[in-house]
């Protein structure tokens, strides 16, 4: 999805040209409450097959999105004529409702019909008699126009007729349309000065905007000859060679991979902080013409739209008018999809899950035993398969037989250096070639290590050991011991 919506319209078809944002001939798909920056290139077919950009000057565009012609689905309005307003008129109203409305203030109406639902036909009692109606909107919803235009015009013998159409608004318009700016889209940037260790370097960068036309760099007193724009980067070293004399052959141009180009200065002018500065003459530079505007997707009209759907797109009709001397016309008109946003305003953040599963969880993740097996206990499964020994308590480990744990303050007290301290603590269960693992507190003397190991059954020593040049206290504190029987 692209915040900038590029649109080529050929004026005299009516149709979109394929490129900007129009692939494969379809229009992106918008999203509600986004802002787009809609850009126009408009454009006339030549008889030889291409395509010109037609003159704006002085001419207007507007842009519509919503509904071709669908009426108001609720409220009123009123019509008034010589001053005097009428009484307020349903927006479904009847031809003799209309009338009755009308006629009780106003006598210049006589005969009345309708067109299409929500139309009405007005026709003046007397032949050569001015009409004219104002109109009002009133209560209509969703945001409507009532329109009034003149159908016939008084004469003699012949009576004058309006036609009242009652017609929503767009859901989404806009009539303001600037010139797209072009400033930086053709640039030249210096990406390092010059010093011992590397070459002072440019890098001229060509935006989507730019077309055609030339350039010319600058240096100090000397320039170049126009450049034709897109031209390869050897012309360009050739051409920076030939017309800066104070530069001649001392530079290097690459291709960015960019449609633009890296400018270093080498030769005797390489590993040098230049202080005359390259800079660029775009005069000669020409670039695509666009008109643009910002469409806001998020009226209340496009809600009340969505709303007359369980939907979650719709695709209402986008419309684009030009006016030329004072005449408009519609140059574009087509189906557009227009979905709903997921994240709203009003979105919140979900929970978080249960860190437990729920019974019919539990249930789900059981695999059903099938025939001939039958049921067996999980510890007597894993005893069967060699991961836990067969004894009455298992251990943490595989084939382990018992796993113990203890917690005991111990004293060392003053420790030599360069020796050790052992106490003997009683762990029933404990026999030889046991793991002893130590749980450590914290705040221990530094340069002290302890270490655990079975001495004998149900016995193990802990040991202090201070591998330093000089003694070392530990006084009480509390140790875990685990003892792994294995």
């Amino acid at each position: 999805m692209a915040s900038t919506l590029d649109l080529y319209i050929d004026t005299s078809s009516g149709q979109l040209i394929e490129g900007g944002s129009v692939l494969g001939g379809s229009l992106p798909t918008l999203t509600r409450n986004d802002t787009y920056t809609l850009r126009l290139r408009l454009l006339q077919k030549q008889a030889n097959g291409s395509y010109d950009d037609i003159t704006t000057t002085g001419s207007s565009l507007k842009v519509g999105i919503g509904t071709i012609e669908q009426e108001p689905s609720a409220g009123s309005f009123k019509l008034s004529i010589n001053g005097t307003t009428s009484s307020a008129i349903a927006f479904n109203a009847t031809a003799i409702s209309v009338y009755n409305a009308i006629s009780n203030n106003v006598s210049t109406v006589a005969l009345y019909g309708t067109g299409d639902y929500g139309s009405y036909l007005l026709t003046a009692t007397q032949p050569n008699t001015a009409m004219s109606f104002g109109s009002d909107s009133f209560t209509l919803f969703p945001t409507s126009s009532v329109l009034v235009s003149t159908r016939r015009n008084p004469a003699a013998s012949v009576q004058a007729q309006q036609v009242v159409k009652l017609v929503r608004n767009p859901i989404v318009y806009s009539d303001t349309f600037t010139t797209t700016p072009t400033a930086g889209q053709i640039a030249l940037t210096k990406l390092s000065d010059g010093s011992t260790t590397q070459n002072e370097t440019y890098e001229l960068t060509i935006g989507d905007l730019v077309r055609g036309g030339s350039f010319a760099l600058v240096f100090g007193a000397n320039a170049t000859t126009g450049i034709p724009l897109f031209t390869s980067a050897v012309s360009v070293q050739t051409a920076i060679s030939s017309g800066i004399s104070t530069v001649t052959a001392n530079c290097s141009v690459q291709d960015n991979g960019k449609q633009g180009y890296i400018i270093s200065f080498t030769g005797r002018l390489g590993l040098t902080n230049i202080v005359t500065a390259l800079a660029l003459d775009a005069t000669g530079i020409q670039f695509t013409p666009l008109k643009q505007t910002t469409l806001t997707i998020n009226t209340a009209e496009v809600e009340d739209a969505f709303a007359d759907t369980s939907e979650n797109s719709i695709t209402p009709t986008i419309e684009i008018e030009l006016t030329e001397d004072g005449t408009p016309r519609t140059i574009y008109q087509g189906s557009i999809t227009l979905r709903k946003d997921l994240i709203t305003a009003g979105s919140s953040v979900p929970g978080n899950q249960a860190s437990y599963y729920t019974k019919s969880e539990s249930d789900a993740n059981f695999v059903s035993k099938s025939s001939p097996q039958s049921d067996i206990n999980v510890v007597s499964g894993l005893i069967n398969v060699g991961l836990f020994a067969s004894s009455t308590t298992y251990g943490v480990l595989p084939q382990s037989t018992e796993t113990i744990n203890v917690t005991t303050s111990l004293n060392f007290g003053s420790v030599p250096n360069n020796s050790s301290s052992s106490i003997t603590i009683s762990v029933p269960g404990a026999t030889l070639n046991d793991v002893v693992l130590l749980g450590l507190p914290a705040g221990l003397t530094e340069g002290l290590a302890f270490l655990g190991h079975v001495v004998a059954t149900d016995q193990i020593h802990v040991d202090a050991i201070n591998a330093t040049n000089s003694s070392r206290t530990q006084n009480a504190a509390t140790f875990r011991i685990t003892v792994i029987g294995y």
